[in-house]
């Protein structure tokens, strides 16, 4: 998958939900579709679209992102294993990954600064290397919480 974008990829997956974040200058959804789907033997035809959810561009996607994470959160037992799957893809992968970085700078703020009522994605503890809110996610997370399109 980082051969067909720009090489930041971030996948949390568990047996209910995946989620695929990459920055790539045009849009591979089909290509990535079909690896993953290699990648957990599924068949892509046997994917039901109404189940596939796709966004473009820094804003949307994580303003949808942290919406279906804030009422994934109303379920303990998902959240939970969402949570361990997250912090197992980060050590998986790259845990310096931009993508990753942001979301979870994003996550804190959000948590922190709008007292939304759930767990961090991830403990700080659990980070061998955390980046602060950078300028560009505090832009970000400004520009979610100002959409007023955020649910708790």
């Amino acid at each position: 998958m980082r051969a067909l974008t720009s090489g930041n990829v971030t996948i949390i997956s568990t047996k209910f939900r995946s989620d695929f974040f990459y920055h790539s200058p045009t849009p591979n959804n089909t290509s990535i579709l079909k690896l993953w789907s290699l990648y957990a033997n599924i068949n892509p035809i046997t994917l039901d679209p109404k189940d596939l959810i796709t966004h473009a561009g820094d804003k949307k996607s994580l303003t949808k992102y942290f919406q279906s994470i804030n009422h994934l959160s109303t379920n303990r037992y998902y959240y939970r294993q969402y949570k361990q799957a997250f912090l197992d893809s980060i050590y998986s992968d790259d845990p310096n990954n931009t993508i990753t970085q942001m979301i979870l700078a994003c996550d804190e703020y959000l948590i922190n600064k709008c007292r939304i009522k759930r767990m961090l994605l991830v403990e700080h503890k659990n980070l061998a290397s955390f980046q602060t809110l950078t300028k560009d996610t505090f832009s970000l997370a400004m520009r979610i919480l100002h959409s007023e399109t955020h649910v708790n």
